[in-house]
């Protein structure tokens, strides 16, 4: 059984100047609930599912959002009995982020930021600690594998929430559970290595947050490669220091790698070895090992920010398993902390602190109005684009492609040769356009504004 896979590289709203802050909510237009697996059969949800409503002011986005996804969840294999529950969030994401202190300000439990859905992420942290001595921090990515549905999520309290890449176990060239084979979800996203990802959430400092694969260069050439984090798991066999060197006493040692170890959830759980990766601590900043600096993240081009933006990546290895740090570790801006419940500050409880303060608008752009051509092997950026605009391409892109305009007309024709170093557009009327290979069964869209 499958559900259809969001066409998040498609969210093209009808505006002449692109503002994805904005326009890449997955807002609730359909009244659609979310839908769990409960035995063999999938039951709807009371609650309505993606974001509620979105509003804005030149600073800020203000999100509503039941942190209910459309996707199907559970069950969870470790025996949690939580479902998702609606949160009614209401974050508060900076429409221009501000680069924070040197060393960043460092993620704590509960959530981080907030997907496209409205369904929030966590740190790779589990809340627990080898001997509850907090210095072997457990990974959650390792430890709490076993619980996760097939979306890579699971409630806690009824906040149901991602630690990794939200796609499909099964979409992994090596999957690290088999909970999918019985209960089908889509996740948010299925990786495209020929394409560049989504842009699938944002960080509570305001950067974007996308999907694990991106251009080579930060120039946005040298095609699509997957964006590899510069973490590495560092050279031990014993867990006697941490990574900065710091000696530890014995009585802070952890487990041997490898060393069967007994979770402290589920109640009852068999022992597992301790292998490498299994606690934070196992890891260490490398810089120039990979694309990503020490936040997981990098500033370049992307499909959404033609100019180049900062932004974090959800990592993953050469399998397409989540690969810590998942996300980021910490946040390179300023962080907006009224998105934190309880003490207002990472680690916060469930909710937000968050009120609006201040005039807004309600956004009322976006794909809703827009026809999406479903599974396009290629996308077109920037999306709109202006007259003055070069355009480029990526994923599976035909040798020959034939532009037509909303009237079914050719106006435009581009072969290889043309796209290399960007196509000029400024012959086009503004309004929509389909760009298909010969047979026209390859096709995406492609708007050009006034």
């Amino acid at each position: 059984m499958r559900f259809p896979i969001l066409p998040l590289c498609l969210c093209l709203p009808v505006i002449a100047d692109a503002q994805p802050e904005l326009s890449s909510w997955l807002i609730n237009t359909d009244g659609a609930s979310g839908q769990y697996w409960n035995g063999n059969n999938l039951v709807e949800m009371f609650n309505a599912c993606d974001v509620q409503l979105v509003q804005y002011s030149a600073d800020n986005v203000y999100v509503n959002a039941s942190g209910i996804p459309r996707y199907a969840t559970a069950p969870f294999p470790d025996g949690n009995p939580s479902l998702p529950t609606a949160q009614d969030y209401l974050f508060q994401i900076p429409r221009n982020p501000q680069e924070g202190p040197v060393g960043g300000t460092a993620t704590g439990l509960g959530h981080t930021g907030v997907l496209i859905n409205g369904v929030v992420i966590f740190n790779a942290q589990d809340a627990f600690s080898y001997n509850n001595q907090g210095v072997w921090h457990q990974n959650g990515g390792f430890f709490e594998n076993d619980g996760f549905d097939c979306a890579k999520g699971h409630p806690a309290m009824g906040q149901y929430h991602h630690h990794q890449v939200p796609t499909r176990f099964d979409d992994s060239l090596d999957p690290t559970s088999d909970v999918c084979a019985d209960f089908p979800s889509d996740a948010l996203f299925a990786i495209d290595p020929e394409a560049h990802s989504p842009l699938i959430g944002f960080a509570f400092d305001g950067y974007p947050i996308y999907g694990p694969y991106g251009f080579a260069n930060a120039d946005g050439s040298g095609g699509v490669v997957r964006i590899e984090t510069s973490w590495q798991l560092r050279d031990i066999e014993v867990r006697h220091t941490l990574p900065d060197g710091t000696e530890l006493a014995p009585n802070q040692y952890g487990p041997d790698v490898g060393e069967l170890v007994t979770p402290a959830i589920p109640p009852g759980a068999a022992p597992v070895a301790a292998v490498l990766g299994a606690y934070i601590e196992d890891h260490e900043y490398v810089e120039g090992s990979g694309n990503l600096d020490e936040f997981n993240g990098r500033f370049a081009v992307t499909p959404e920010y033609p100019a180049g933006t900062y932004a974090y990546y959800a990592t993953v290895d050469a399998d397409h398993n989540g690969q810590y740090p998942y996300f980021f570790p910490a946040y390179r801006g300023v962080v907006e902390t009224d998105n934190f419940g309880g003490g207002g500050g990472p680690g916060g409880g469930g909710g937000t602190n968050v009120t609006i303060d201040e005039e807004v608008e309600t956004w009322t752009g976006g794909v809703s109005h827009l026809p999406i051509l479903r599974d396009a092997p290629f996308f077109a950026y920037p999306n709109p684009a202006s007259r003055a605009d070069l355009l480029r391409f990526s994923g599976q892109v035909p040798d020959h492609l034939v532009v037509r305009d909303a009237a079914g007309r050719i106006v435009a024709e581009w072969s290889a040769a043309d796209m290399v170093g960007g196509v000029a557009v400024d012959g086009l009327s503004p309004g929509v356009h389909t760009c298909s290979d010969a047979s026209g069964s390859a096709r995406t869209l492609l708007i050009i504004s006034p």
